[in-house]
């Protein structure tokens, strides 16, 4: 390497400078990153100085040669920005005319960062114009920065180029004008490749004006899995800013819709829902699963004025929706809610008998501890977990009864639970909520099999890996993992006749049908599901004992 003489460099630069000699000063500048940093602060500073029309193209071309500078020499790019506020137009003449790839790409890319309005003619014109993959992707993301309303349709077209880094440039850049024009052209791309989906909802979830909550409240009804699930988790994370749209979907009666809105309300856990919620009970939705669903809501939420009216969830016919109604009682127990419960249990007859079994198997411990006092609950509370309940269950309420005077009654449990018979047909059941779990295992319990619950799909494919199980039911909707993608990655390692997978979900759609068959799903069954539908299902892969 050539030894620079500092300060014969300076020297140099600043006679080229005086005389306007454009080339010598390159050749000049072509070596500043081989002298310290002083002096070449000095010769910024020398180019600072000088005619904006000679000195801009010369930043760009060192800024361009020593990409490095962009860290460690800031300073540099600064002064460029500075310039160009002062002179617009070399600004914009040198961005038209400039030929060179790599200039061209710096040249756009301050363009955009700097939000120069006055350049968006330029950098259409090298949409039109040029052909380099990483120049275009420039303009676009210059565009998408400056957020002028007549690139919208420019910048578009590049969604349907065929070339992902220019696809993502343009969903980027469109995200970025967040106008509802610009929204509504990510829209219309959804559907078409998952991965470039999720960017689109990410866009979405980051611009929050009004279009694209909208967009994202609208996706809950998607034909999709993926994007459901996206759009739920996007529109947990934004919080109350999306619960008025939330809200005006329970006016709605498409029993999915509703569903997933029910579900993003009680994991965001905003208290203006629970009105809205409660009316939704109020008239009486014919589909067990949104009442299973707007009282897993309700479980999530501070329901303490009118909280007596969760009780009439427990005279659900639907198994399922009454494990969740008391759910949501237990968390929002009090004195009135007991007094309530009391009298429903004391009436007697079947009614009172499921209420017991259901506290009991959704492990309501707040109305266990409550209710265990009394010799009604007690009796029948006995009898069942020495006759029917899962030995996780029974273990639980020993503990309980143990702590609160009734050893006796514990003794009598422990015994039965030390004889219990040996388990038959493992069955791994995988859904994202805990409620669903537990009911599962009561059901698995009764027919006769051992499960193995997972609330998160990933550990559940990392488990079959190491201890197959018989058989598998999972949710759809889960996120991070949809019931579809757990399935194709099981089946990388099995197939159908070694492992059978039931989807066991809410959805009916055809789409979703066709692709839970196509990742390998054996059979699909609808929530809420009951013990003979279980059996019924299994039957068809496994011997049942």
């Amino acid at each position: 390497m050539t030894h620079i003489n500092p300060d014969d460099f300076i020297k140099e630069l600043q006679f080229d400078i005086q005389t306007k000699d454009n080339l010598k000063a390159k050749l000049v500048l072509s070596h500043i990153g081989q002298v310290e940093e002083k002096y070449q602060q000095q010769a910024l500073l020398e180019l600072s100085r000088a005619d904006d029309k000679f000195s801009m193209p010369l930043i760009v071309s060192v800024l361009v040669s020593n990409p490095e500078f962009n860290d460690s020499f800031p300073l540099i790019r600064e002064t460029l920005f500075a310039k160009v506020m002062d002179s617009e137009q070399v600004f914009l003449n040198l961005l038209i005319r400039e030929s060179m790839r790599e200039n061209r790409i710096l040249l756009s890319e301050i363009a955009g960062e700097m939000r120069l309005e006055s350049a968006t003619a330029a950098l259409l014109g090298i949409l039109n114009e040029d052909h380099d993959e990483k120049v275009l992707r420039a303009a676009v993301t210059a565009l998408g920065q400056i957020g002028d309303l007549s690139a919208t349709t420019a910048i578009s077209e590049y969604l349907y180029s065929g070339n992902i880094e220019l696809i993502i440039a343009a969903i980027h850049a469109l995200g970025s004008m967040a106008t509802p024009t610009a929204i509504q052209r990510l829209w219309e791309k959804l559907g078409e490749e998952p991965d470039l989906d999720l960017i689109i909802m990410d866009m979405f979830a980051k611009s929050q004006v009004p279009a694209a909550l909208e967009r994202l409240n609208e996706s809950l009804g998607s034909h999709f899995a993926h994007i459901r699930i996206a759009a739920k988790q996007r529109l947990v994370k934004i919080g109350s800013k999306t619960v008025p749209l939330l809200m005006n979907n329970l006016l709605h009666h498409d029993p999915d819709l509703l569903i997933h809105s029910l579900n993003v309300l009680g994991d965001i856990g905003d208290e203006s829902a629970i009105s809205a919620i409660r009316k939704l009970l109020h008239n009486e939705p014919k589909d067990p699963n949104v009442r299973f669903a707007a009282y897993e809501a309700l479980g999530l939420l501070p329901v303490a004025k009118g909280a007596i009216t969760l009780a009439a969830g427990l005279q659900d016919p639907v198994d399922n929706v009454r494990s969740a109604a008391a759910n949501a009682i237990d968390h929002n127990y009090n004195a009135v809610l007991a007094a309530g419960l009391k009298n429903m249990i004391r009436a007697g007859g079947d009614g009172a008998t499921k209420i017991i079994h259901t506290v009991i198997d959704a492990q309501c411990e707040k109305i266990f501890l409550d209710l265990v006092k009394d010799d009604t609950f007690l009796a029948e509370t006995t009898n069942y977990l020495l006759t029917q309940a899962h030995p996780d269950i029974r273990k639980q309420c020993i503990a309980i009864l143990e702590e609160n005077g009734k050893a006796d009654v514990a003794r009598c449990l422990t015994v039965a639970q030390k004889a219990e018979a040996a388990p038959g047909l493992k069955v791994f059941a995988v859904d994202d909520s805990k409620m669903i779990l537990n009911i599962y295992r009561s059901v698995l319990h009764n027919i006769g099999c051992e499960s193995r619950l997972f609330e998160f799909p990933a550990e559940a494919i990392e488990q079959v890996a190491r201890d197959v199980p018989d058989v598998i039911l999972t949710d759809l909707n889960m996120p991070d993992i949809s019931g579809i993608d757990l399935t194709r990655r099981i089946r990388e390692q099995f197939d159908g006749d070694k492992l059978p997978i039931i989807m066991v979900t809410t959805q009916n759609a055809s789409h979703d049908n066709d692709a839970a068959y196509a990742a390998g799903v054996s059979d699909i069954i609808h929530k809420p599901f009951n013990e003979q539908q279980i059996r019924e299902v299994l039957s068809k892969f496994v011997e049942l004992g």
